[in-house]
């Protein structure tokens, strides 16, 4: 596979664009004269094309909180039929290169927690950190990947000028939510009765197949979203951030790794493995 990583900027390739965006989502997309602002001011649009075509693309545009400027990344997609092969993981980094040129030093966006192929890809492979929760965070969504459950998610952020050391140690964690298997070949979560102050690291099951798990069954999808929901949200509070992930061969879940906020993302972003 030949692919190319291209900067957006043109009314024709924004509108390549927001035909890619409708097939995967299955929505009406982003509006032509919005996409084109924000490529001709201050954000950073990139599609990745194979022969020409375009197959995924990452869109996003400057954010400010607290008088912080950063990179918001609102939107990546990949055809269904290039997931799997790294795309995502070579337009980030494109975006990380083409932030830092404009000056960034930092990009921040959300995904659905539950989504274990993005969240190791954005914990892992891109060393981003879980520093919020939202629940419902875009209300009712009736696309084909967000339907029929509330709208959670984390917001990540990515300090693009750090490269903090992720190492841990397996056996100085504790593992606070699993998944116990039910009758029917699915998987519930249960919540362990332990002292989260007694570890620096804490291990949180999700199901590896979230989606098809909400295919079977959306009773235990939502059980699912509302566990973590309380989890995520009370860890936040009490000074946790998602550091990693991990996954086992042959396991149905992947756990998300949390460390204590003060040793993973001090003044300065520096790591320090307990």
């Amino acid at each position: 596979m030949s692919l190319s990583l291209q900067i957006i900027e043109t009314i024709e390739q924004l509108k390549e664009m927001a035909e890619l965006e409708a097939d995967i989502w299955g929505t009406t997309p982003i509006p032509l004269h919005q996409t084109l602002t924000v490529a001709k001011n201050g954000g950073i649009v990139i599609g990745a094309y194979v022969d020409g075509k375009l197959v995924g693309f990452v869109y996003s545009f400057p954010g400010m909180q607290n008088g912080e400027v950063y990179l918001c990344s609102h939107m990546m997609g990949i055809a269904a039929s290039f997931r799997d092969q790294g795309i995502g993981y070579r337009l980030k980094m494109r975006q990380a290169e083409e932030a830092r040129r404009l000056g960034y030093r930092s990009i921040r966006w959300t995904y659905d927690p539950l989504q274990s192929r993005n969240g190791y890809l954005n914990l892992v492979k891109l060393g981003a950190v879980g520093i919020e929760y939202v629940e419902n965070c875009y209300g009712e969504m009736d696309d084909a990947l967000n339907g029929q459950l509330p709208s959670d998610r984390f917001i990540v952020e990515w300090r693009l000028d750090e490269r903090p050391n992720r190492t841990w140690n397996p056996a100085k964690g504790l593992v606070v939510l699993e998944a116990e298997a039910t009758t029917d070949g699915l998987w519930r979560p249960v919540l362990k009765d332990i002292d989260e102050t007694a570890t620096p690291f804490l291990l949180i099951a999700i199901p590896l197949d979230f989606s098809q798990l909400k295919e079977r069954s959306l009773s235990l999808a939502l059980e699912w979203r509302l566990a973590t929901r309380s989890l995520f949200a009370r860890l936040l509070a009490e000074g946790w951030v998602a550091i990693h992930a991990m996954r086992r061969e042959g396991e149905p879940v992947m756990h998300y790794i949390w460390g204590r906020r003060n040793k993973w993302l001090g003044e300065k972003g520096e790591s320090d493995e307990a």
